[in-house]
């Protein structure tokens, strides 16, 4: 029975420490650091549909509904808590996403003091997972980040519990992995990958060599691997039925082949080693790596692979760890789906998933190289040192030495590529039309189309004003019939509308009240020609003018609209869609009143609006 450490000491050991504090330093560095990054961002894409969807009741169909084949009802928790406690407020995700990052930094940490006790070797590694460049991409985009902070959260958390287990024999280390396991489906698909990671540690840590050391590790902890198991195959069948993925063309060979060696060639390796320093960035998440910055990863990735093994065999369990993840991660990402194109494996955060399994593997290969003397010579010492007194040694240099050439490398990379994660665009946008939405409260908005820079065009009939700001504070409406309708311009400007390729009512004889309409019957008012908006959405303007009270009943195309009636002279803009060569109209009036009123229809026109002094939105 292996000598068992108090579940306190377990949690603050590690701190209380030279190296401790340091962690403790890279971690608030981290926390500012990326903070500062945040503050200056902004929602973006699939932030502001995922915001529209989570405006909804806390229901099981909200939380498990299909996303583009993604299923994560945890995504959906964030996105709901989000619209109805502070929608739109950039600064509760700024300080939400630096927690979640200094939990995860806390468990990395606790991760490797499990895996390298007292050694300095835990600071350069856990500046890896803290500054990794691929990193930037999902802790800056809302909507990636409530995925890939708490599926690192959960990764972490289900290593440090077998560790426990591997050393401790805790009863409930394993129901915690199997628990975070669970926890970390319920973000992202590849939370499946788990137990790849989980494998190769029991593999590392089997007292067996080489392939013995896998079916010792299978038949010693068999207790893990068959719930897990299970886990996973009623986790496939569950995908599989609630959010099928709708496979692509897999494309030729040699497309295949490329998008695999953009992905780990031109995009991991050099993220791995904080680079690559100063790519071309090509909108705002595709880099084009140097051609020296790639051979300069891969040289230094080279070296630390041979050495290691030249040192002990034992360190291939990390290597192998960070190489086969790499590759399920691929097929997991593209898999069926290779048709999007060989240029989507130079996007930083589809290898961001690597990033919390990095230092682990790192760790593996470190652990093998500082017990491969352990047999000619002491045995490394597996208790966390309570003790500050003494200096700080050559090992102490060394290892603080490589973390801060790896953070200032990092920071070399970051400096050149996050200007363009802030999202400029979306904030100015967003923002200028909440201003003008409060200056303007009385406006209805035409729901036209999104900016392509703020929601692309892929997102469709989703990619429209409402889902930018439908759940703002200042409680906009949209496309209701309006004497004050208004469009939004590509400044996020409201504007008056003119209507263009119009169609106009059929000339009367009546002079002086054009189309009489009274509350007997409908009235039908002829267009001059048909028009048809071919899916598109259009506008209905009528002018008219009545000293009745009550609303206007409109019939355009099957579609019935109701308009509060004004006194006096006014025009009213209706949205309509479909095909129309007349309008029907009736008056409802005010049952308080006894004399029969009429109102008179002097205009009716369709037509497709066009913000005026501005473009077409």
């Amino acid at each position: 029975m292996p000598e068992r450490t108090a579940w306190w000491r377990a949690l603050t050991g590690p701190w209380s420490s030279w190296p401790g504090l340091a962690a403790l330093c890279l971690i608030l560095a981290q926390g500012v650091w990326r903070g500062v990054l945040l503050a200056r961002g902004y929602f973006t894409q699939d932030d502001f549909l995922m915001l529209r969807l989570g405006d909804e009741p806390l229901t099981p169909g909200l939380l498990t509904q299909d996303y583009s084949g993604h299923f994560f009802p945890g995504g959906f928790l964030f996105a709901w808590a989000h619209a109805h406690f502070a929608p739109l407020d950039w600064g509760a995700v700024v300080v939400e996403t630096v927690a979640l990052q200094a939990v995860a930094a806390a468990l990395l940490w606790l991760v490797l003091s499990r895996m390298l006790p007292g050694s300095w070797a835990r600071v350069p590694l856990l500046a890896v997972g803290l500054a990794c460049p691929l990193a930037l991409w999902p802790t800056l985009w809302w909507a990636v980040a409530i995925q890939f902070l708490p599926i690192s959260i959960c990764l972490l958390l289900a290593v440090w519990a077998l560790l426990v287990h591997l050393d401790d024999e805790r009863w409930w280390a394993l129901p915690l992995v199997v628990a975070a396991t669970v926890a970390g489906l319920l973000f992202q698909e590849r939370a499946a990958l788990f137990p790849v990671v989980l494998g190769a540690v029991a593999c590392a840590y089997s007292p067996a060599r080489g392939p013995r050391a896998v079916v010792q590790a299978l038949r010693s902890q068999w207790r893990l691997w068959a719930p897990l198991a299970v886990l996973l195959v009623g986790y496939v069948v569950l995908h599989r039925a609630v959010a099928p993925i709708a496979t692509t063309s897999a494309g030729s060979g040699g497309d295949t082949a490329e998008l695999l060696g953009n992905f780990v060639v031109r995009n991991a390796v050099p993220g791995f080693v904080a680079g690559p320093w100063n790519p071309e960035v090509v909108g705002d998440s595709l880099l084009l790596p140097a051609a020296y910055a790639v051979v300069l990863a891969w040289l230094v990735v080279a070296v630390a692979v041979v050495w290691s093994l030249r040192r002990t065999r034992a360190a291939a369990w990390g290597w192998l760890l960070l190489l086969v993840y790499t590759l399920l991660d691929v097929v997991l990402l593209f898999g069926g789906r290779t048709g999007m194109g060989p240029t989507f494996g130079l996007i930083p955060r589809y290898a961001a998933d690597i990033v919390p399994v990095l230092p682990v593997a790192l760790a593996l290969v470190v652990r093998a190289v500082l017990a491969a003397p352990a047999t000619r010579a002491e045995p490394q010492e597996r208790a966390e040192p309570r003790r500050w007194a003494g200096r700080l040694n050559p090992a102490a240099v060394v290892a603080c030495g490589l973390a801060l050439l790896y953070v200032g490398s990092a920071a070399v990379t970051t400096g050149h590529v996050s200007g363009h994660l802030e999202n400029r665009v979306d904030r100015d946008y967003v923002e200028t039309l909440r201003a003008e939405l409060r200056a303007q409260p009385e406006v209805v908005i035409f729901d036209g189309g999104a900016p392509d820079d703020v929601m692309i065009n892929w997102f469709g009939t989703d990619a429209t004003v409402s889902t930018l700001v439908g759940i703002a504070p200042e409680s906009p409406v949209f496309d209701l019939p309006s004497h004050s309708m208004r469009m939004v311009d590509s400044e996020g400007r409201l504007r008056p509308m003119d209507l263009v390729a119009t169609v106009a009512s059929r000339p009367t004889d009546d002079e002086t009240c054009g189309y009489p309409v009274t509350a007997e019957r409908p009235t039908a008012i002829p267009l001059d020609d048909t028009i048809d908006g071919d899916g598109d959405r259009m506008v209905l303007r009528v002018g008219y003018y009545t000293a009745a009270r009550g609303s206007l009943l409109v019939d355009a195309a099957g579609r019935q609209l109701v308009v509060p009636l004004r006194d006096g002279l006014n025009v009213v803009d209706m949205v309509v869609s479909g095909r129309l060569d007349s309008v029907s109209m009736q008056l409802r009036q005010d049952e308080r009143r006894d004399e029969a009123g009429t109102v008179c229809v002097a205009s009716a026109t369709v037509g497709f609006p066009v913000a005026r002094g501005g473009d077409r939105s």
